[in-house]
């Protein structure tokens, strides 16, 4: 639990929290965890199987069987297939499959992807109190992000596994652009090797997809400039305009990468998305795994040996 907040929890809450957190922590318990887990997962797998929703997974395994891929977005408000056609390129022998072998596969990625980025949380499942009033709850989150099987999961893989692998950042950008509002904080961290891996993979990405299709580019431009100018759909989280909530999301980055609070990305990704659907909340889930890596965090004593320097103390690379 962070320290910010452990000034505001009340003893005996804090003694609960500290005697379930050494529960968590044993190797019965872990394994216990993993089991119920792949269980769910499972289970999850088997229904969504059952009865296969189409929804955003369809559009992207539909669009490769379009005369023009941009026939739909070009003609219409931001529907269709909406990112770069590199996506498309990498992606096109997944995407040529039959439908129900590419959403098998799909959405196999997506559970395993949640269930990896999840893994802080798991525990929870071993309290069978709090999993049943608040756990069964959450999957109604999940489980329309899983089912409809957009990227959202494999944005917030992308921002947490960022921080090791920079290059990761060029998913987002060739997706929902706006999005990689975290690579703010390799430029505030003053991290120019990060900054330089994550938008020279891009840009060989672009520059080898260009040469096969600059077509394809000239209309996704287009698309970009035609979406900028409507409205958020009926469906979306109605909380601010994209403008207003980008630059909130560029402040709280800045300050985050000055304080060393990676935990803060996933929530700024949010903020920063093109529209805010009930499926992009699954990216929150990504502040889990950030929890353990970041200054506000650890321990006073655990600060002490951060292999991670502050921004102050930081220095060019």
């Amino acid at each position: 639990m962070p320290d910010a907040i452990l000034w505001f929890v009340p003893d005996p809450v804090l003694r609960v929290w500290t005697a379930a957190t050494e529960m968590a922590g044993r190797r019965e318990v872990r394994r216990l965890v993993l089991a119920l887990a792949l269980l769910l997962a499972a289970a999850a797998y088997i229904r969504f199987m059952a009865d296969i929703f189409r929804g955003d997974a369809y559009g992207y395994w539909e669009s490769i069987r379009r005369s023009v891929l941009y026939i739909t977005a070009l003609d219409t408000a931001p529907h269709g297939y909406l990112y770069s056609p590199a996506f498309i390129q990498i992606l096109w022998p997944l995407f040529s499959l039959p439908w129900e072998i590419f959403y098998g596969i799909w959405l196999a990625l997506l559970t395993v992807t949640l269930l990896w980025i999840a893994r802080p949380w798991l525990s929870l499942a071993i309290f069978a109190p709090i999993f049943v009033t608040f756990g069964i709850g959450l999957l109604l989150v999940p489980r329309h992000s899983l089912a409809s099987g957009n990227i959202y999961l494999f944005m917030g893989l992308a921002v947490v596994a960022g921080f090791r692998w920079p290059s990761t950042y060029a998913f987002l950008l060739l997706t929902k652009v706006t999005p990689a509002v975290g690579l703010l904080w390799f430029i505030v961290r003053r991290e120019w090797r990060n900054l330089a891996i994550a938008l020279g993979t891009t840009a060989a990405i672009v520059a080898v997809s260009f040469a096969f299709s600059s077509n394809l580019w000239f209309d996704w431009l287009t698309v970009l400039k035609q979406n900028s100018g409507y409205g958020e759909p009926a469906f979306a989280i109605h909380f601010l305009p994209l403008i207003p909530r980008l630059a909130i999301a560029v402040v709280l980055t800045i300050v985050a990468a000055h304080y060393n609070a990676r935990w803060v990305l996933p929530i700024a990704t949010v903020l920063a998305l093109p529209y805010i659907a009930d499926t992009g909340l699954i990216i929150l889930v990504c502040v889990a795994p950030l929890l353990r890596h970041d200054a506000w965090t650890e321990s006073r004593a655990r600060l002490a040996e951060d292999e991670t320097t502050p921004l102050s103390a930081a220095p060019a690379a």
